[in-house]
C-alpha cells in the first residue's frame, strides 16, 4: 500500500499519482464501499470495449435509447431520472450500451449522484444511423457547406472533443449539423472576442473544466494551463471560453483568465 499526497485547491481535492499515470488521459475509479475506492489505468479489455465506434452499427433499440438519453438535459441524466423514463426492455438495452463502452455514468463535483454520458465516439454513428424510422439524406443532396466544411469538422470534434473554428461559414455549417446535440447539451459552443468559434463536447468539458479551474490561480493563460493539466492548448482555450460564457471565469486581460 502506498500513500499519496492530497492537494487542496478551491474546495477541490487532487491526489498525486505514480509516474506510470503520466501518459494516461483518463483513469478508472471504482467505488468499493464507503471510503474505499480502486484507482487504476484503463483495463485492456475496457480499452478494447471503448475503442473507436467508427464503422460500428447499433441496433434500432440501442439507437432509440441513445436518442432518448440525448433528449434529457445532461445535468438531469441521473440514474434515478433516466430509470423513470425507460421501460424494462430499454433498461436492458442501456445496460448493453454500458457494456459496449458507449454510455457511462459520469461523477464529479457538480454531479455527485452521477449522470449518464454518451461517449464522444458514438455521435458520428448516431448521425449516420439517425433515429429509428427517420430517413437519412443522400450524400449528394447536401449543400456545399454541409459537405466539405461540416463533415471533417464533425469527425474531428468527435475524435478530440473540441474545435476552434475561425471560418464563419464552417462554423455555421457545423452548428446546423450539430443542432440536436447542442439542443440536448451534449455539445456546447460560443463565439470568442477574437472572432473564433469554440466548440466542446460535454464529456470533454466535464473532464477538463475542474482541472483547468484548479490551475487558474490568480490568473493564467491557456499555454501555461495546458502544460500543467496535460490538455491541448486549443482544448483549454475552448473550455475557458465556455467557462467565461457561464460566468465561472473572467478574462483579466487578453488571453489571461482567472476564476470568479
Amino acid at each position: 500500500m502506498a500513500r499519496a499526497k492530497v492537494i487542496r485547491k478551491q474546495d477541490r481535492c487532487f491526489a498525486e499519482l505514480p509516474p506510470e499515470f503520466l501518459s494516461a488521459e483518463e483513469v478508472e475509479l471504482f467505488p468499493l464501499r464507503d471510503g474505499y475506492y480502486l484507482l487504476s489505468l484503463p483495463l485492456p479489455e475496457r480499452a478494447q470495449q471503448k475503442g473507436d465506434a467508427k464503422g460500428a452499427r447499433a441496433t434500432a433499440e440501442e439507437i432509440a435509447v441513445l436518442h432518448k438519453l440525448q433528449s434529457i438535459k445532461f445535468g438531469e441524466r441521473t440514474p434515478e431520472n433516466v430509470g423513470k423514463t425507460l421501460s424494462g426492455q430499454e433498461k436492458e438495452t442501456l445496460a448493453r450500451l454500458e457494456e459496449r463502452g458507449w454510455v457511462n455514468v459520469f461523477r464529479g463535483d457538480k454531479y455527485k449522484k452521477g449522470v449518464y454520458n454518451i461517449a464522444d465516439k458514438v455521435y458520428p454513428m448516431l448521425r449516420d444511423q439517425g433515429e429509428p424510422g427517420q430517413k437519412q439524406p443522400k450524400a449528394e443532396t447536401r449543400g456545399p457547406q454541409a459537405g466539405p466544411a461540416a463533415q471533417p469538422s464533425g469527425a474531428l470534434l468527435s475524435k478530440q472533443g473540441y474545435l476552434v473554428i475561425k471560418d464563419q461559414n464552417e462554423a455555421k455549417a457545423l452548428s446546423e449539423m450539430l443542432k440536436g446535440d447542442m439542443k440536448s447539451g451534449a455539445v456546447v459552443g460560443t463565439k470568442g472576442f477574437d472572432g473564433s468559434f469554440y466548440v466542446v463536447t460535454r464529456d470533454y468539458f466535464e473532464r477538463a473544466s475542474n482541472a483547468i479551474l484548479a490551475a487558474l490561480g490568480n490568473g493564467s493563460d491557456a499555454e501555461t494551463i495546458a502544460g500543467s493539466c496535460k490538455f491541448d492548448v486549443d482544448g483549454v482555450r475552448a473550455v475557458l471560453q465556455q467557462l467565461a460564457e457561464s460566468g465561472e471565469v473572467i478574462e483579466k486581460r487578453k488571453g489571461v483568465f482567472a476564476a470568479v
